[in-house]
């Protein structure tokens, strides 16, 4: 009886255990492939000698099916040095509407539409816009993780803690540390993500993104046609 007990302590230890880190990784990823839709609440801060900051929130649906219809509506805040962006961008399959605090639309216009045939200030924001969706995509927390020194450090419960790079290389050179704590449901969907470590300019990054109403975000409404400029009605601060 004792001898059949410690082995049921032992069973149960070993099923609590977690996979390995960088099966956990992909696995998490393949369930934020097959949700296709989410809403989400993404927080960027840099501290150095150059510091910013940058949110976004918003809803977004990934053609990850083949049929459905990728949509995008996402709010963002950025301030920087330079000053400070605001702007809200929907996005529905190919066609881009934005608001932006650099626009200056006509009377009555509520969003410019950026036509890759047009004036060619639309193709700034195009990129832009594009490079800023790498920020808040549930992926981007998983992103340019040093597998090779990915370790798991803490669980608890849906809650996991990871900690990448901080490897000495030859030369002196030591990569820099990455921690990431993330939580999840009983479904394995990411409800929370927060990752520490050297920003792409080696400063101090911190991300905070939350994420909730995987598969069931609502859809992305196309503004009213008589509330969207045209390129050639927009004028362009600066620009």
């Amino acid at each position: 009886m004792r001898l059949a007990l410690s082995l049921l302590l032992v069973l149960t230890a070993c099923a609590t255990v977690p996979a390995d880190p960088k099966a956990l990784l992909d696995q998490w990823l393949d369930v934020v492939r097959r949700q296709q839709s989410v809403r989400f609440n993404v927080e960027i801060k840099v501290e150095g000698n150059d510091p910013r900051r940058r949110t976004y929130a918003g809803v977004q649906h990934i053609n990850t099916g083949g049929g459905a219809v990728e949509q995008k509506d996402v709010t963002a805040h950025a301030e920087s040095r330079w000053g400070v962006t605001d702007y809200r961008a929907m996005i529905l399959d190919r066609d881009t509407y934005l608001q932006h605090n650099e626009l200056t639309l006509p009377t009555g216009k509520s969003f410019a539409v950026l036509e890759t045939q047009g004036a060619s200030w639309t193709w700034h924001y195009l990129t832009s816009l594009s490079l800023n969706e790498q920020e808040y995509d549930p992926g981007s927390v998983f992103a340019d993780l040093d597998r090779d020194t990915l370790r798991l450090v803490g669980h608890d419960g849906d809650r996991y803690e990871f900690s990448a790079g901080g490897v000495p290389h030859s030369g002196g050179y030591t990569q820099g540390e990455v921690r990431l704590v993330v939580e999840v449901d009983a479904s394995d969907r990411v409800l929370k993500a927060e990752r520490t470590g050297p920003s792409a300019d080696r400063q101090q990054e911190h991300r905070i993104a939350s994420y909730s109403q995987w598969g069931t975000a609502p859809d992305v409404l196309r503004p009213a046609a008589e509330t969207v400029a045209k390129p050639a009605e927009v004028v362009v601060r600066g620009r």
